[in-house]
């Protein structure tokens, strides 16, 4: 089969298309003849970032209303098309298709050696083009102070060499960027008399790091020169979105400052969004209120909703989301500003978050995407790297299409990445991982039929994939899962009243397996994906634990 591509001068699109479809097809482009894919931008097609795809005499047309849009319309191209070994078949969209929610972001957590913080530029950039095709049109990322002395440390210096790559790549596309400010985060080295006041639910809300008191002297000053650090290096890329954190990284519980969330932590946005606007005028801002009112409602919802209307009407977003069910407060109140969620697709119910494998969760989040769908205009699921690839095309899937399901979205994410023919099969297999992934998640003892099953499975379709395929990093994280998941939910503690047996499982699970050799060398493979290697015991949220010792192997 011969394919040309008429680009009418958007030849970054056609040379995106070009390189996917021939490491999946022995197609040829050979110039004329064959199948043409015409490559258009009208404004006229309707919203921002919209695309149809069109049938025309031996073709498609695929025309964006924007750039981006034309991007997003290859990538429909690319997903949904039928592969064979020598010939592609693409499919055409019933009309226009617009994007249901403008904000649809990924959250890059560039710290704790992690695949982000490690992970060669070329394959960074490589992941980048993949999330932009599934739908993907923003990238923020966290400005780690919780693990500085000072600024000139190889670990800052590092990383904002890393959030420079990331941001220009994502520039280049067209896409959007931001950065997380936390607006009492100091250095490891802040001075000791501005120290926040402890919080009464440390282990819930997290206060991570030199918090610091907003109501002392002093401290504005030395935050802004730390919002100028992690800002202004980026000031020639452009910034386009400040996220202020209230916790885990925050908080402060002294008299003047509590209820956080309600009190000074609105304040400190203020300072945050008035220095950043300094060098970047046209900033969006984005409150999260991540932790807010655990385990005992201090207000800090409902006095932050009243100030939106108020002195913080300068708001464009507020982020609404928890580790587990969406925050009652926001599905019963109207928020005064659009809603943004944070689906947690990286840690829950899982320890080392990726230490395992591939973890799809693919009912729970359909499940917290139905109740809150509603009330949300956007998202930024958090990651910490490729284990939880498939869940986030799950979460843009929801931002482009709000009424889509779970069974519709991993078929079309099995189609392109494996093999349409064995969807049936795959999709069994991560329900099976997810069945007793939620069990301990939700301290239910795992049963072992599921457990082998996605063993079995996951032999039975390992010898049918092609060779391509079957070696591919998506593959084998999720592969890799159903033989570990096998092997330590075998040794589980089945029937042990000791209450503490859950959190013990998921921490030290690994070190069940240290006498296993294929599990050993399923763990080496893996930390060869993820780009980690032991470093002071820092990387530990993508390792396995081995009972949290400092581990000595280096790939």
């Amino acid at each position: 089969m011969n394919i040309q591509i008429i680009a009418n001068g958007y030849e970054k699109h056609a040379a995106l298309f070009r390189t996917r479809v021939s490491e999946r097809s022995a197609v040829s482009f050979d110039g004329e003849g064959g199948t043409k894919v015409e490559l258009l931008v009208d404004a006229a097609l309707g919203a921002k970032e919209s695309y149809r795809i069109d049938a025309v005499a031996d073709g498609i047309r695929v025309t964006g209303s924007d750039e981006l849009g034309l991007y997003y319309g290859v990538g429909k191209a690319l997903h949904s098309a039928k592969w064979e070994k020598d010939r592609v078949t693409f499919l055409t969209t019933k009309g226009v298709s617009t994007p249901d929610c403008a904000f649809r972001a990924i959250y890059y957590a560039v710290h704790f050696y992690n695949w982000y913080h490690m992970a060669p530029a070329d394959e960074q950039e490589r992941y980048l083009e993949d999330l932009l095709l599934w739908g993907y049109n923003t990238i923020i990322c966290i400005t780690p102070a919780v693990n500085l002395d000072s600024f000139e440390d190889q670990l800052f210096l590092t990383s904002m060499a890393n959030l420079r790559r990331i941001f220009g790549a994502a520039k280049r596309f067209g896409m959007r960027v931001g950065v997380i400010l936390h607006p009492n985060q100091g250095l490891r080295t802040a001075p000791h008399e501005l120290d926040a006041a402890p919080l009464e639910f440390p282990a819930l809300r997290g206060d991570l790091g030199r918090n610091l008191c907003p109501s002392k002297e002093g401290t504005r000053a030395y935050m802004e020169n730390i919002w100028r650090h992690f800002t202004a290096p980026l000031a020639d890329i452009g910034l386009d979105y400040i996220l202020t954190w209230p916790y885990d990284e925050g908080g402060c519980g002294c008299e003047k400052c509590r209820p956080w969330g309600a009190n000074m932590y609105g304040t400190a946005a203020k300072w945050i969004r008035d220095e950043v606007k300094k060098t970047f005028p046209n900033i969006k801002t984005i409150v999260a209120t991540w932790g807010f009112d655990a385990t005992v409602d201090e207000g800090e919802y409902a006095g932050l909703y009243r100030r939106l209307e108020g002195d913080m009407a300068w708001v464009d977003y507020v982020m609404v989301d928890a580790h587990g069910a969406y925050p009652q407060y926001a599905l019963e109140h109207p928020c005064p500003k659009p809603v943004l969620n944070f689906p947690e697709i990286s840690m829950w119910g899982l320890a080392p978050w990726g230490g395992f494998g591939a973890n799809p969760l693919p009912r729970r989040f359909q499940r917290i995407w139905d109740s809150s769908k509603h009330i949300l205009q956007g998202g930024l699921p958090y990651s910490e790297g490729l284990y939880e690839d498939i869940s986030k095309v799950q979460c843009v899937s929801y931002y482009w299409d709000a009424e889509r399901n779970w069974q519709d979205i991993y078929a079309e994410y099995v189609n392109y990445e494996y093999d349409a023919s064995l969807t049936e099969e795959i999709i069994e297999l991560c329900l099976c991982i997810e069945q007793n992934h939620a069990c301990i998640g939700d301290k239910v003892e795992p049963t072992l039929p599921p457990a082998h099953r996605a063993r079995e499975l996951a032999e039975q379709i390992d010898a049918k994939l092609p060779e391509r395929v079957r070696k591919s990093w998506r593959w084998r994280i999720l592969y890799i899962r159903a033989i570990l998941d096998a092997k330590r939910y075998e040794k589980f503690p089945y029937g042990s009243e000791d209450p503490k047996k859950f959190r013990r499982f998921r921490l030290f699970s690994g070190d069940l397996l240290l006498e296993d050799a294929e599990a050993q060398a399923l763990f080496l493979e893996l930390w060869g994906y993820y780009h980690c290697v032991p470093h002071n015991g820092e990387n530990h949220h993508t390792l396995p634990p081995y009972g949290g010792t400092k581990l000595q192997v280096v790939i």
